[in-house]
């Protein structure tokens, strides 16, 4: 049974006029595949359209702790509204005192003390907003900041703190994306960072990512980004279906001709959320195989054998 298995493999390879053209070994090879042979493989194919990405500096990033944020607002909140009700508490006791010595000079004096005392302290922790978490996050609006710890809090938003060697590229940078298993998500930047980053020398940038997938960034986690800039690169969005792994590298199968195909590497692949953004390599109006790409790999291997 299983020499019939055998041959009836290679029986079928040669029916289909499948043939391997080899170069010198551990090159690529090219594969021919008579329209038959794609149907039966269930083969599917994709032209690639052009594709545009923002230049890049490469970066490390830290997800931060968003707890002593959330407490810092928290106790800037009810400073606020403290001092809020001294001050108009003290406006009334100054007012009476005035009118018929209604209160005494010194609950007048109390009162207003109790005020400045309110208001420094409001002082106080918008200064250590800034000191804290850099003029990014100390200047959002009270609506933002209570939207950003509610977000926080829920995991609908994460805090990251962004760092590069010598603070390259972060000067004026506006977007950061960070890479998450497959993918990456994008991320805003608030501004400049407090904390700096020893090892990279590094003042480093806080930057809010949002969206469903920000549960992701765990407290602590640590991955690559890179810091968007304005330069731009063309290249095409391959799918991950149509990517192979073979020998530590990724490859996919261009159609030369209606029954030729051609495995080509696949260099320096960028994930996005829609696929990999090649910028070499592969060019806008190549037709890959984007369903079966395994099956044409396992003619080609099976042939290699073969001729072996």
């Amino acid at each position: 049974m299983t020499r019939f298995r055998a041959f009836s493999t290679l029986a079928f390879l040669a029916a289909v006029l499948v043939t391997t053209l080899f170069a010198r070994a551990g090159q690529a090879a090219d594969v021919s595949l008579d329209g038959q042979a794609q149907q039966r493989l269930g083969l599917s194919f994709q032209r690639l359209a052009p594709a545009h990405q923002a230049g890049e500096v490469d970066a490390f990033a830290k997800v931060l702790d968003p707890e002593p944020l959330v407490q810092l607002v928290s106790d800037l909140e009810t400073a606020e509204a403290a001092a809020l009700a001294s001050g108009a508490e003290a406006k009334r006791a100054a007012a009476l005192h005035s009118d018929a010595g209604g209160v005494a000079t010194k609950d007048l004096e109390a009162a207003v003390a109790q005020a400045r005392a309110d208001a420094l302290k409001v002082d106080l922790l918008h200064r250590r907003l800034f000191l804290e978490w850099g003029p990014g996050v100390a200047r959002l609006s009270p609506a933002a900041r209570k939207a950003l710890v509610a977000d926080l809090t829920k995991g609908a938003a994460a805090l990251v703190h962004v760092d590069t060697h010598n603070n390259d590229g972060q000067g004026g940078a506006k977007h950061i994306r960070i890479d998450v298993g497959d993918g990456s998500l994008r991320g805003v930047v608030l501004g400049p960072a407090r904390a700096a980053e020893p090892r990279l020398q590094s003042s480093g940038l806080i930057v809010e990512v949002k969206g469903a997938s920000a549960i992701l960034l765990s407290v602590g986690l640590t991955q690559s980004a890179h810091i968007e800039t304005a330069s731009a690169q063309s290249g095409v969005i391959v799918p991950r279906a149509a990517v192979i792994r073979y020998q530590g590298s990724d490859w996919v199968y261009v159609k030369t001709t209606p029954d030729r195909f051609s495995r080509r590497l696949v260099l320096n692949p960028v994930p996005e959320a829609e696929g990999l953004f090649v910028a070499q390599g592969l060019l806008a109006g190549d037709v890959i195989v984007s369903k079966g790409a395994a099956a044409v790999f396992a003619a080609e291997m099976s042939l290699a054998h073969a001729v072996r």
